[in-house]
């Protein structure tokens, strides 16, 4: 398990725990002067009979110093799991998105859920897709096309191969039109 976040994503959500940490250790700080001061004490004292036992004082101060770590620690593991729910897939989004780049087009995303990263994968399975039928594509008619120039007469294979152009061309405007359509 890395102990430093390796991503962006996490150095922020580690920042962020980082500070509201600082802010409750704050409020724990102003807490307790409240508490110790004045207004606490002359309230205390109007209620209970003789002086304030500053062992109660302390009571209450350990109650709010264990409520607030309490919440501070639940804030952090929200976070975590919130931080884990989002990275796992998305590390995997990018490690098979490097893949496809690098020219495997074998690769596929999980499509599983209905979240945000679903989705993602969806349409980069979908642009893996076009980008393998418009691969194939191209390749076909540039076999096509050299079979043409390779037989034939000289007049026949120039107007043959203007008319493969010309298919190939159409062929990658619509691809062009439908793939824009997605």
């Amino acid at each position: 398990m890395r102990f430093f976040p390796q991503s962006g994503l996490q150095r922020q959500m580690g920042f962020y725990i980082v500070f509201i940490g600082i802010v409750f250790l704050t409020m724990a700080v102003e807490v307790e002067l409240f508490l110790r001061g004045k207004e606490v004490l002359g309230l205390l004292q109007k209620h209970l009979d003789g002086p304030v036992p500053m062992e109660l004082v302390g009571r209450m101060l350990v109650k709010v110093r264990v409520m607030m770590s309490t919440l501070l620690l639940a804030i952090g593991l929200v976070m975590m799991l919130f931080i884990k729910r989002i990275m796992f897939p998305l590390e995997r989004i990018i490690e098979r998105t490097r893949a496809m780049s690098a020219g495997d087009f074998s690769v596929a995303l999980s499509e599983e859920g209905r979240d945000e990263l679903a989705e993602l994968s969806r349409h980069i399975n979908d642009l893996n897709a076009n980008e393998q039928e418009l691969i194939l594509l191209t390749k076909n008619m540039s076999d096509q096309l050299r079979e043409t120039l390779t037989k034939g007469d000289e007049a026949t294979k120039i107007e043959e191969a203007v008319q493969l152009i010309d298919e190939l061309e159409e062929t990658l405007a619509e691809f062009g039109r439908s793939f824009y359509r997605c």
